[in-house]
């Protein structure tokens, strides 16, 4: 075990800093509308267009 930490340590936790990373951008933006984020993006893209449609 203190071997494979030796060698593969350092892509480990990149690897897990990389997973964490997604999971927290997940989290905050969510998905299928599901966090605040999202859902505020999802209403501000939706105005922009039906806006911009509408003054042409």
């Amino acid at each position: 075990m203190q071997d494979i930490l030796k060698e593969y340590g350092p892509a480990l936790i990149t690897v897990i800093a990389i997973i964490a990373l997604v999971a927290v951008v997940v989290f905050v933006i969510g998905t299928n509308d599901s966090g605040i984020v999202g859902q505020e993006f999802s209403k501000l893209i939706t105005t922009f267009f039906s806006k911009a449609s509408g003054s042409v």
